[in-house]
């Protein structure tokens, strides 16, 4: 078999290896991405891998029935192996039964053949889609005891600390069986902490602890070799391979943020030009002087606004002076008090503004907007201004994964996205098969014409099946819209949970109890993802997990990944789409006659036609895709030209 070189630090690679991105790196990858797409072309990489995981189940037999193969003098022999013969090899699958054995003896757990077909997917620098409730857990605890095992440093990303020290701590037992050592990062982990953690063979980590170390380390110059100053070493031992958990919502969801690190500065400047921004924009007329376009976020000034620009203020700092500057400073006041949005966009808790994942729900802890907007918010919300910042250094995730040597991840959403994947990140997409046939039924979605028949019909739905035992897990898009679900349910004499970045730390404790009898639980997008939603016997006899989205999402992907909450691990459930013309990205999209002419077309009960309501919802989330798909592929082009031009990041490439 091929024998494809390890990652690991050493003689070879040096003591802090990365993949060096040349500037044509992306051209390629159309090609790559076409060829990848073919059918008959994953279905040849299905069959492979299916025939490598029969070859390692008979090989598991075999140590079961000889458990003295599997002995501490054997894994050792077989360790130094690995590392000479690489994971597309026999002792890779000999390797990969001994896990599968210890696994067994720790959890009490058999990997399935799917599982151990995904697990050799990510061993070979790919993405595989694994269905919800398939096992990604034990899956990707497989993987990266295999790569330890190699002497490979594993960086398993997770979507926040959280999971990060949950899944670290389950798999302790394992890697203790094995001889390994595991961790996880902390966000208030000290610079020695860090480092330690990192040491580990199998360190997990959410991918925003994980860039900001990168971005830290490249600010301290290269040590000499075996003296490197006390306290200021780098805590990464270079990106040697990484196993990204939920890789659609890292890649993709997240991939249009920048992480720029920054340091606070004694800059009056900043704070004196972002009132004044401020004042100006509070005098100008939405529609006579500037307008909004809500989509993609961007303001355009009227010839009346230019007008209003112009005027120079006699106390104006002279950097008022410099028109495009003047420009850039009220383009961002009147994004602050017309586009970002209390509950939607951001929190005020304790005096402080604080930012709202739009793809998580969750509360993004130590991010801040840049160019003064953060200030900008805090002074519309009355809070005291938080010093004003310098950069020191940034990157995308566009730029920063594809610096692993080896890298590879799963999701239970990935094909919509194959193409972009693998044209920005050189991933191939494989799908796994189920190991057990779905119990989801999802129901066709209505689209009511009026927002009030709307949330009528989802009360008298959640009512139903609340006196019938059923538990309902209701999707919304935002802090507000899930705070009016919950007033209406109150309303309604409901019992329910609500779930949103306010109750951040009993996210995990709201989610698994939403599978209870009877139990209505009100989330944000995809809050809870990752942990899994049980139901009893009781509930599955009765039908199982009810899912209601009241959200327009922005793409397929993450309509499977809310609908995948029910009908898991085989168990039946149901899903359904409940939106209006009125609101949402509906609303924001349609014209306003488009919408008086689709009202005629709504039924007595208020609905549209099944097939008229279906058409638009594909028709949006498709431009909404396109719209998305393109803020991505510009971003990461600005990134390539700035990486060029070495002024982006803190060292030329």
């Amino acid at each position: 078999m091929n024998r494809v070189p390890l990652p690991i630090p050493g003689v070879i690679l040096g003591a802090w290896p990365e993949r060096k991105l040349s500037a044509d790196a992306y051209g390629s990858a159309r090609i790559d991405a076409f060829w990848a797409g073919l059918p008959f072309v994953e279905h040849a990489r299905q069959r492979q891998l299916a025939a490598t995981a029969t070859r390692i189940s008979i090989e598991f037999e075999r140590l079961r029935e000889h458990p003295g193969r599997a002995s501490g003098a054997h894994l050792l022999q077989l360790r130094a192996e690995l590392s000479r013969d690489g994971f597309i090899s026999a002792t890779a699958e000999r390797c990969t039964a001994m896990v599968m054995l210890a696994i067994e003896a720790t959890f009490g757990r058999r990997l399935r053949p799917n599982q151990i077909m995904a697990a050799h997917a990510v061993l070979r620098g790919g993405l595989a889609e694994v269905p919800t409730g398939e096992g990604k857990t034990l899956a990707t605890a497989l993987a990266a005891c295999i790569a330890a095992l190699a002497g490979v440093p594993v960086h398993v990303i997770t979507s926040n600390d959280y999971l990060a020290a949950r899944d670290a701590a389950y798999l302790q037992p394992l890697a203790h069986r094995l001889g390994l050592q595991v961790s996880a990062i902390a966000q208030d982990m000290s610079h020695g902490e860090r480092r330690a953690a990192y040491g580990a063979h199998i360190t997990y980590t959410s991918s925003k602890e994980l860039v900001f170390d990168y971005l830290r380390d490249s600010l301290l110059p290269m040590p000499s070799p075996g003296t490197p100053a006390p306290g200021h070493q780098r805590v990464l031992r270079g990106l040697c391979m990484a196993i990204i958990d939920e890789a659609d919502s890292v890649l993709l969801d997240d991939a249009a943020t920048p992480f720029i690190l920054s340091e606070t500065t004694a800059d009056p400047v900043q704070a004196a030009v972002c009132a004044l921004a401020l004042r100006l924009a509070s005098h100008m007329r939405a529609g006579f002087d500037f307008r909004i376009d809500h989509r993609s976020h961007s303001v355009d000034f009227t010839a009346d606004g230019q007008s209003l620009l112009m005027a120079d203020p006699e106390d104006a700092h002279p950097l008022w002076a410099i028109p495009r500057y003047r420009e850039e400073m009220v383009e961002l006041a009147l994004r602050a008090l017309h586009i970002l949005q209390r509950d939607k966009d951001y929190l005020v808790q304790d005096g402080k503004v604080s930012i709202i994942d739009s793809n998580s729900g969750r509360l993004a802890a130590g991010r801040a907007w840049s160019r003064g907007l953060h200030q900008m918010v805090e002074i519309k919300e009355r809070c005291k201004p938080t010093p004003a910042t310098r950069v020191l250094a940034q990157i995308t995730f566009q730029r920063f994964f594809p610096r692993y040597l080896l890298l590879g991840g799963m999701s239970g959403t990935l094909v919509e996205a194959r193409h972009e994947l693998l044209e920005t990140y050189h991933l191939n997409v494989l799908r796994i098969p189920t190991g057990r046939p779905s119990g989801l039924r999802v129901l066709p979605p209505l689209v009511a014409k009026e927002a009030s028949i709307r949330w009528q019909k989802m009360l008298t739905d959640i009512a139903n099946l609340h006196a019938q035992g059923l538990p309902v897990l209701v999707g919304t898009d935002s802090v507000k819209e899930s705070d009016r679900v919950s007033r209406l349910l109150t309303q309604a004499e409901l019992p329910h949970r609500v779930l949103n970045a306010r109750q951040d730390c009993e996210e995990a404790e709201l989610i698994s109890a939403a599978g209870r009898a009877g139990a209505i639980t009100v989330t944000t997008n995809m809050a809870g993802r990752g942990t899994d939603i049980i139901i009893d016997e009781t509930v599955a006899k009765s039908g199982g997990l009810h899912v209601v989205s009241c959200q327009h999402n922005s793409s397929r992907r993450i309509d499977r990944q809310l609908f995948g909450r029910a009908g898991r691990l085989g168990q039946p459930g149901s899903a359904q789409t409940l939106l209006s013309l009125e609101e949402g990205l509906l609303g924001r999209t349609l014209p306003s006659s488009l919408q008086h002419v689709l009202q005629l077309f709504s039924s007595t009960r208020g609905f549209m036609p099944l097939v008229v309501g279906g058409i638009l919802l594909r028709v949006t989330q498709y431009l909404e895709e396109r719209r998305g798909r393109l803020a991505r592929q510009h971003l990461r082009e600005a990134d390539a030209r700035q990486q060029e031009r070495q002024l982006f990041g803190a060292r030329p490439e």
